[in-house]
């Protein structure tokens, strides 16, 4: 595979200069996953100029040499040493301009910061993009293990599914917070969790109408709250939120009669909740890492 495409999948402005005599060599790359994307290989950047992207990014040196930057601040360039298995932090929407001679071995990850703000953000209601200050020669064990479990994710190709892909996501991100944030983590406000009537006349609710078009609004009214406390409350109690609970059931719901049944998957799409078979099989394979019509059905 040749060709880098992360770096100019998150640039909005600015110039990149590469090599001509050393062309990109990419090795890993996932590219559609929802708000990260990930690529390593050898580097063939040779210089940056007014770069600005819309993605944090990082970048961790797997050679075994140290990577030297020349950056440009305020009085002239300055230069920055990124040793081996330690990464340096561009944040979003901030310009850069450097020089490296280097054709070092690396992986990039980028970050959306609205999509890292959900993944982290301790209330529903604080949600916001999560600010990060350019850092070199972050020597952080957590995030290279963390970036490294993703290229893996993406030389598999996601067996586990996207919901991996958040949880590694979300575990990078507070150490990316704690290393390289503009803001410390926000305390965690403590929110009353659902009373045991009111959680367990929800789930009754939930079991027994999987395949409707159940509301936060209509579960919030049915035990006397406002939809926003009541989402709150909900996801305190159970550890998700309400639309990721009802999902989760549906799809758990979906293999079991696929497993067990000979219905037709359009059928069983209908009786789970989900618009239609291509809705379903969309939901599915994110999930579980294949389709519906992968799994064994039981035998006539």
């Amino acid at each position: 595979m040749s060709g880098s495409v992360l770096l100019e999948s998150i640039v909005t402005r600015g110039c990149v200069t590469r090599r001509d005599s050393q062309s990109a060599i990419v090795t890993s790359q996932a590219l559609d996953w929802p708000g990260v994307r990930v690529e390593a290989g050898r580097n063939d950047v040779s210089a940056v100029d007014d770069l600005v992207g819309d993605q944090h990014y990082l970048s961790l040196n797997l050679d075994t040499k140290p990577l030297e930057l020349e950056v440009k601040q305020a009085h002239g360039f300055q230069q920055f040493t990124v040793p081996p298995q330690s990464l340096w932090v561009s944040p979003s929407a901030d310009p850069v301009t450097l020089r490296l001679n280097s054709t070092l071995r690396y992986l990039r990850v980028s970050i959306d910061p609205l999509h890292l703000g959900r993944l982290i953000s301790p209330s529903l209601d604080e949600v916001g993009p999560v600010r990060l200050r350019r850092t070199y020669g972050v020597q952080s064990p957590q995030i290279a293990y963390l970036m490294l479990a993703l290229q893996a994710e993406a030389d598999s190709r996601n067996p586990s599914g996207l919901a991996s892909i958040e949880a590694v996501t979300t575990a990078l991100g507070h150490h990316l917070v704690r290393e390289a944030g503009v803001e410390g983590p926000r305390p965690v406000r403590i929110h009353g969790g659902l009373a045991a009537v009111a959680k367990r006349r929800v789930l009754e609710m939930i079991d027994a109408a999987l395949d409707a078009r159940l509301t936060i609004e209509t579960l919030a009214r049915e035990v006397g709250l406002s939809p926003a406390h009541f989402a709150r409350a909900f996801k305190e109690t159970l550890g998700r939120a309400p639309h990721q609970y009802l999902l989760a059931l549906r799809l758990e719901r979906a293999r079991r009669l696929i497993e067990t049944s000979n219905a037709s998957l359009s059928d069983i799409a209908q009786r789970t909740g989900f618009a239609d078979q291509a809705h379903l099989t969309r939901l599915f394979k994110r999930a579980f890492g294949r389709t519906p019509g992968a799994i064994p059905r039981p035998s006539h």
